[in-house]
């Protein structure tokens, strides 16, 4: 067994509650403003600030420690001179559903710059091959019951009819969405946020556990309910996030796809208990045969020490070919993923690695064909039909570019979203005003999480077109779940599209327009 002597770097204070100081001092953290009984205890050093360099620190501990470990988190943590170790440096890769931890192209950046020696994560394994593609090394995932506190509660009689254990802030809007909908479908489910062993122990004495996750992870609740040997009705997240790997549904788990299936299999395990006991008792011991925080944690050490190379379980192909803006498509499309509850998106002629890309979002439907255009309908955040789309995705260098979208504008819904990949600025000129008059408009997305905004912006790579329908195009865009929307003109989109060329380029530019205009 693997007992490693172990240096954790932290960007943020940790309370002393994180620190087992009964044990010996093999595992030292690092950290702004160390609990003082920690510091006492030889567990915790303070940092000098964001960034400083490593060998700072090795002189302030005990021992020459076995591998450095930090987590991507707070990318304005620059740690120095980890290169410079005589140890691995194992980076742990955190959540890259949403923009306001980094988001996913930000978090590759960040872990590019500090070149560790090992890249795991826990939550976003369909992620992984965005780091690998980026040239990262030894980048591997591990089952989530690596970072939860082991505790089986003691078995007790069933309380709860069906219960949700959690946040529903407002980064959970799919979650949120579907905790409503039990409530007004008259289903009797107890809805709370509790302390992490408060919630196991309810989680024993329910007869069914929803979980939801935030934007298509496989997240903790998944590896907590089953470890507490409650019966857990998941929703369904696609394939590559590893989840049906390690559990088999209907066999140790049970998952809903929509609104219709996720009621009728409460209504149908709320009726026939013994069936969803007989599952959460598989999937108990199953999670504990294979996947205790114990084991996987001597897992992580074996992948390091032994550099045993972890199983590839996402087998679509991994290019570099467009990785910057496969990267700003992909974050564009998952945020309003994240959004609304379902999506339709249509492609034309694009890079066939965006849609491979795109495929691990679970209630994103994707094609490549354009179908038969169909009335219009009211609000993206409705349900899409087979005849709808959300979304167009169009290459600019795609041929007859303006024949392709004018044959697939009226599938669009109304505030629906047209994105033009890598145009140059002769298309932004040409197809401006077309499209205008066709009803779509350059636009700014932004969404505001807790006080904070961020935008959804996909840069040099491509512009958005938002369609309006002619009886609201004179009024200003409005506002969804967050979601703020703003007209730009085509004077900024040829200052943002100059700005990611090269002065060479622009001249030619310039040159060529002047020719256009004296013709």
């Amino acid at each position: 067994m693997f007992k490693p002597k172990e240096l954790i770097l932290r960007p943020n204070p940790t309370p002393l509650a994180d620190f087992n100081l009964t044990q010996s001092t093999t595992r030292i953290i690092a950290c702004p403003n160390p609990p003082p009984e920690a510091v006492q205890a030889g567990h915790a050093i303070a940092i000098p600030g964001e960034s400083f360099h490593i060998q700072t620190l090795l002189k302030q501990i005990p021992f020459q420690p076995d591998l450095v470990s930090l987590s991507a988190r707070v990318m304005t943590f620059l740690p120095r001179g980890l290169h410079q170790l005589n140890c691995p440096t194992v980076m742990k890769l955190g959540d890259t559903f949403h923009p306001s931890d980094g988001g996913l192209s930000r978090m590759v950046s960040y872990c590019k710059r500090l070149n560790c020696d090992y890249h795991w994560t826990y939550q976003s394994p369909q992620h992984l091959h965005f780091f690998a593609e980026s040239g990262l090394k030894n980048v591997f995932w591990l089952p989530g019951s690596i970072v939860i506190e082991p505790h089986i509660p003691k078995p007790a009689e069933q309380k709860y009819p069906v219960i949700f254990r959690g946040s529903e802030s407002e980064l959970h809007q799919y979650r949120t969405h579907i905790l409503s909908l039990l409530k007004s479908s008259g289903i009797e489910v107890d809805i709370c946020q509790k302390d992490y062993i408060s919630s196991l122990e309810d989680y024993a004495k329910a007869r069914i556990v929803v979980n939801s996750s935030l934007n298509g992870d496989l997240n903790r609740r998944v590896f907590e309910v089953l470890m507490a040997g409650g019966f857990l009705l998941s929703d369904r997240i696609a394939p590559e996030s590893g989840l049906y790997k390690l559990f088999e549904e209907g066999t140790h788990f049970e998952c809903y796809g929509d609104e219709t299936e996720l009621l009728e299999k409460i209504q149908f395990y709320l009726t026939h208990p013994q069936q969803a006991a007989k599952i959460a008792a598989a999937g108990h011991q199953h999670f504990l045969k294979y996947y205790s925080q114990p084991r996987m944690q001597q897992q992580l050490y074996r992948s390091i020490f032994n550099r045993i190379e972890a199983p590839r379980h996402d087998r679509r192909p991994q290019t570099t070919k467009n990785l910057p803006t496969r990267l700003k498509v992909y974050e564009f499309i998952q945020e309003l993923h994240r959004i609304y509850p379902k999506l339709k998106i249509l492609c034309s002629e694009i890079d066939p690695a965006i849609q491979s890309d795109l495929s691990d979002l679970p209630r994103a439907q994707i094609t490549t064909a354009c179908p038969p255009p169909l009335n219009l309908r009211e609000g993206l955040g409705a349900a899409p039909d087979s005849n709808t789309a959300q979304i167009l995705i169009f290459d600019s260098s795609t041929r007859a570019l303006k024949q392709h979208i004018q044959a697939s504008l009226n599938t669009l819904d109304d505030r629906g979203f047209l994105i033009l990949l890598r145009p140059s600025i002769f298309t932004i000129l040409r197809l401006n005003q077309w499209l205008s008059e066709h009803h779509c408009i350059p636009v700014q997305l932004s969404v505001q999480l807790f006080n904070q905004k961020y935008n959804l912006a996909l840069e040099q790579h491509g512009f958005v077109y938002q369609k309006i329908i002619p009886k609201a195009h004179s009024a200003p865009l409005q506002d969804r779940e967050n979601l703020t929307i703003t007209q730009i003109d085509t004077r900024k989109m040829i200052r943002d599209r100059l700005k990611a060329i090269s002065v060479i380029r622009c001249i030619l530019y310039c040159i060529r327009i002047l020719r256009s205009w004296l013709r």
